[in-house]
């Protein structure tokens, strides 16, 4: 058991972050070729603007090293003054935890650790200043290889891979951290350490799941697979749906998803149509033989309401993955014209078994009647989860929720994605959760929800692994170096 005087110490240094003198950590951050940013740079405004626009932190420093050596001076600086550090990768997370989620946090940016070496065995090296596309891109170009993650390409892989990583091949592959094998890890002291079965166990463990925590992961050791042929597929209805043929359509996709092959990748969005009714799309990849695609999807189509069209299309890997983002490249080398900044709100919520016919009837209610009529611009993405990623036992990683069957996402956004945030945005989106499930048990933290209590984002990210995450980090990092609004603490 840990004393209660120790826990109170530790939660003392919680409540008073960033105490130290700017001046004194401005003069160690200087002069060593690390990009020192601060409120007086012109460059400052702009990069320390979240990409959730609803939310606004001003770090006291951006530092951009250009390597795991300057990475490692920059945390030296921030705790010998008595700062907070974040680390920043693609700088995506709902809650602007990248920027600190606080104020007077320095944030490491590591836009600059962007090595990418496919070795002959199969791994691949990424720095973590990469972002999916640009990893993707790279593994195809360099021996048609594969790993599971996201369709966005702009998303780091920092963020992505330490809490999950799921994506449409996660089903058959497993999620993005399940093919990790190890990393390289620059702890609270300064020290560079490489994390593996093997070497630091228990930081490595603890990384995949829950990595801001412990550490600045500044690169990953990926194994990657094949890349498989793939038919990408989409359905949709040009009419609008009445409320019991939706409900229809979505107990048909659960009913059909609970034996589904491992081989076929299932997702969907749901919207307003703009007509004062609700659209629904399914979306997938089937990575089996091109032939036996109709034959597997056939039970879905004869459940679901006429009217449909559906359109299939064989494609490589890398063309489903251009498809799949919307883009004809995957490059990020340009700035992210299309999704720069929002103002959002969001919830996730990830189901363990099909929700009854009075769940989806209480969800299909509150969507015909609420969220038709929204003022903000809103959409409910839904994946099909199960495979290969609850072959791994919970507690093989940090990351818990391996019983997912179902994962939504439910996000809102101002009209203009500009501020201010909807002043009713918030419950809009809380009460659209609870109409389907009004006492959630998990969450994805990759969507990461600010307005959860300690208590709720710790059982519902972490579940039974808090405690062994509470352990480990209070051996590697006791004086909370690492820390942020739902850190490990």
């Amino acid at each position: 058991m840990i004393p209660l005087s120790f826990v109170l110490a530790i939660s003392a240094v919680w409540a008073a972050p960033n105490t130290g003198n700017p001046n004194a950590l401005w003069s160690c951050l200087s002069g060593k070729g690390w990009n020192l940013e601060t409120v007086s740079n012109a460059n400052y405004a702009k990069d320390s603007t979240a990409f959730n626009e609803r939310l606004s932190f001003k770090p006291v420093a951006i530092v951009s090293p250009p390597d795991l050596n300057g990475v490692a001076g920059a945390v030296n600086c921030a705790r010998t003054n008595n700062f907070k550090v974040s680390a920043l990768s693609g700088g995506h997370s709902y809650a602007a935890f990248g920027l600190g989620g606080q104020d007077n946090q320095v944030v490491i940016n590591l836009k600059n650790l962007k090595n990418i070496t496919l070795n002959s065995d199969g791994t691949v090296v990424s720095g973590t200043g990469n972002r999916l596309g640009d990893l993707a891109q790279a593994i195809w170009d360099q021996g048609q290889r594969a790993l599971p993650h996201g369709t966005c390409p702009y998303v780091g892989t920092g963020g992505h891979t330490s809490y999950g990583g799921f994506g449409l091949f996660s089903r058959q592959a497993g999620l993005l951290l399940d093919t990790v094998v190890s990393a390289q890890v620059v702890l609270a002291n300064g020290e560079v350490v490489t994390a593996s079965p093997t070497q630091n166990t228990d930081i490595f463990w603890a990384i995949r799941g829950a990595a801001p925590s412990f550490g600045i992961v500044v690169s990953w050791t990926y194994q990657t697979v094949p890349a498989p042929s793939t038919v990408t597929f989409q359905l949709g209805w040009s009419k609008s749906l009445t409320q019991n043929q939706f409900v229809t359509a979505f107990s048909a996709f659960q009913n059909f998803s609970t034996t589904a092959p491992n081989a076929l990748g299932f997702d969907g969005d749901i919207g307003a149509d703009g007509n004062g009714g609700i659209s629904l799309t399914f979306l997938g990849v089937w990575y089996g033989a091109a032939s036996q695609f109709q034959s597997t999807i056939a039970p879905f189509l004869a459940k679901i309401p006429a009217g449909y069209t559906l359109t299939a299309n064989n494609m490589t890997w890398i063309q489903q993955l251009d498809f799949l983002a919307g883009s004809s490249s995957l490059s990020t080398a340009a700035p992210d014209t299309l999704a720069q900044h929002d103002t959002f709100f969001a919830k996730s919520l990830m189901t363990t078994g099909p929700s009854s016919q009075t769940a989806l009837n209480s969800f299909a209610s509150y969507l015909y009647s609420q969220g038709a009529h929204s003022d903000t611009n809103w959409f409910i993405g839904f994946d099909l989860y199960g495979g290969k990623i609850s072959q791994t036992a919970s507690n093989a990683t940090a990351y818990t929720n391996r019983n997912a069957f179902i994962t939504y996402q439910f996000y809102a956004s101002s009209q203009n994605s500009n501020p201010p945030y909807p002043a009713d945005g918030i419950s809009f989106v809380t009460n659209m959760l609870n109409s389907l499930e009004p006492n959630p048990q998990e969450a994805y933290p990759n969507y990461v929800d600010p307005t959860l209590t300690a208590a709720q984002w710790k059982s519902q990210y972490f579940s039974t692994n808090y405690a062994r995450l509470l352990s480990i980090k209070n051996s590697v990092d006791p004086q909370q170096v690492f820390s942020f609004p739902q850190s490990i603490s």
